[in-house]
């Protein structure tokens, strides 16, 4: 998609900003973004890559683009999300996220006040961790993956 990482650039910009005006620590995962985002707050640091499922025990919150991954790696560390999708399912991913009370979700247009805004509502409400309590331990619930019926699908 042309132009898309100029847009995703400006999202990461308008992340970091957001980020530094809340008393928080902070890692922002960005890939080979991660050189041109310098943060200026010594709480907040932009690298290429984290072992997200092991990060995502110790946060509080994950800020995603919500793509499925990301979410189940959320689900299983009890992380709370902001959703903020990009391309294909991962609006729809967020918005069902929020719905369910397991974060909040926002538009990929959305500036550094609404950004603090909803970082802060979902750091400050209970709920949202106990929600993400609940999803984690219907997990092991579903029925397991059944591989050679997809691959006999196709």
């Amino acid at each position: 998609m042309p132009g898309l990482r100029a847009v995703v650039g400006s999202v990461y910009r308008e992340i970091l900003a957001a980020l530094s005006g809340i008393d928080c620590d902070a890692i922002v995962s960005a890939g080979d973004l991660a050189q041109d985002l310098p943060s200026t707050d010594p709480s907040i640091e932009a690298v290429e890559h984290v072992p997200q499922p092991v990060l995502l025990r110790r946060v509080d919150l994950c800020v995603t683009h919500a793509g499925r991954a990301s979410l189940l790696d959320a689900v299983q560390g009890t992380t709370p999300v902001l959703g903020m999708g990009v391309l294909a399912d991962q609006p729809d991913n967020a918005a069902v996220f929020a719905r369910r009370g397991l974060g909040r979700a926002l538009e990929l247009t959305a500036r550094r006040g609404e950004i603090a805004d909803a970082v802060t509502a979902v750091l400050g409400d209970s709920h949202y961790n106990d929600a993400m309590t609940a999803a984690n331990a219907e997990l092991p619930q579903l029925p397991p993956l059944d591989i050679t019926e997809l691959r006999d699908r196709v």
